[in-house]
């Protein structure tokens, strides 16, 4: 931000009557004291805040997809773990029995099969030569229709079975944390049956309740800045995903989700503190705060010309800590009031001492 230049006014006090005689001075004669400085100028952003809490984008319950025994349990609650890692095992006996017996059903299919394309092939020869009646070699081709596709059935029971014995090693299917574990060795579980909860935290989400007033503020896209208290000095910027277009009653507050990369030390759950940047404005014409007095229910600086302060009216916008943005009023080379500008009126008079007088 460019810098304020400050200039110190001097007290004039004009006489009246004999020295040490005690008097009042008219109002027109009177100086008050004050300081003044030409308006800075400053790249400014105009945000939203709000309070949020922190999910993860996916937090999968992996459940049993077959009945059995659980024979062990690897991981425990607050382990790390990758997707496709073992999490636990299954008694597998049951399951590998039925599995063999459909390989061998369709090894007999098999067998079947190529016995009765060899006896179809040798009627054919023979019908070739008219050795054969035709209604016999549309019976044995029939036949071999059927066993096909009964073996075609003992194959998608054997892959049945095969899929169901695969999935007594219970497995990780993505990369994060184990969140609960919900089995112990020795239980029997069955199918949807939930075993652990896992979260990721490589990518999160915040749910963010913005006033219905900044409502149409809001869009799709939008940067925010994000902290929490679970890791002080972390912070992580994000993007609007999606906006709720719903008005929430028991709040009056706007849902707006954000996704971000973790940055490390963030958890789901986690409260957060959101700015979300809704406008940015080059070279903004700003003041001190205590340069903005209110005359007449207006927001007014005052102005120096000559040996006077001028109250001007002022549009204000963005506030940000002991600064605030002037949008119409004054120009960059009016010099303001700062301080004792509360003490003033319209036409004050005043004296400038310029700096190193």
């Amino acid at each position: 931000m460019k810098p304020i230049v400050i200039a110190v006014l001097s007290i004039l006090v004009a006489g009246c009557g004999d020295a040490g005689q005690e008097g009042t001075l008219p109002q027109d004669a009177r100086t008050t004291n004050v300081s003044t400085g030409l308006p800075g100028q400053q790249d400014i952003e105009i945000a939203l805040t709000a309070i949020g809490s922190v999910e993860s984008l996916h937090d999968p319950t992996v459940s049993a997809q077959t009945p059995g025994q659980v024979e062990q349990v690897v991981i425990r609650e607050g382990d790390a773990v990758t997707e496709g890692q073992l999490l636990a095992t299954l008694d597998s006996t049951l399951h590998a029995i039925e599995t063999a017996k459909a390989e061998a059903e369709v090894r007999r299919y098999n067998v079947l099969v190529q016995n009765q394309q060899s006896e179809v092939k040798r009627l054919q020869r023979l019908d070739e030569s008219q050795s054969v009646s035709r209604d016999v070699l549309e019976d044995e081709q029939a036949q071999l229709e059927i066993l096909a596709a009964q073996r075609d059935v003992a194959r998608k029971q054997w892959e049945h079975f095969r899929y169901l014995e695969s999935k007594t090693r219970i497995v990780a299917p993505l990369d994060g944390l184990v969140t609960r574990r919900l089995v112990s060795t020795g239980d029997y579980v069955t199918p949807g049956q939930a075993l652990f909860e896992l979260v990721s935290v490589d990518r999160l989400r915040a749910r963010i309740a913005f006033p219905e007033r900044d409502a149409s503020r809001i869009a799709v896209g939008q940067t925010v800045r994000l902290t929490t208290p679970t890791a002080p000095g972390v912070n992580a910027t994000g993007v609007v995903a999606a906006v709720n277009p719903r008005i929430k009653m028991h709040n009056r507050a706007q849902e707006v989700i954000v996704e971000f990369d973790n940055p490390g030390g963030w958890f789901p759950g986690a409260s957060v503190d959101a700015t979300l940047v809704v406008e940015r404005r080059s070279n903004a014409l700003v003041v001190p705060q205590l340069a903005i007095v209110e005359r007449n229910d207006l927001d007014v600086v005052f102005v120096i010309d000559g040996e006077r302060a001028r109250a001007v009216p002022v549009e204000t916008g963005w506030r940000e800590s002991a600064w605030v943005e002037i949008r119409h009023g004054i120009s960059a080379d009016d010099r303001v009031v700062v301080e004792g500008a509360s003490l003033l009126t319209d036409g004050s008079r005043v004296g400038v001492e310029q700096p190193g007088q």
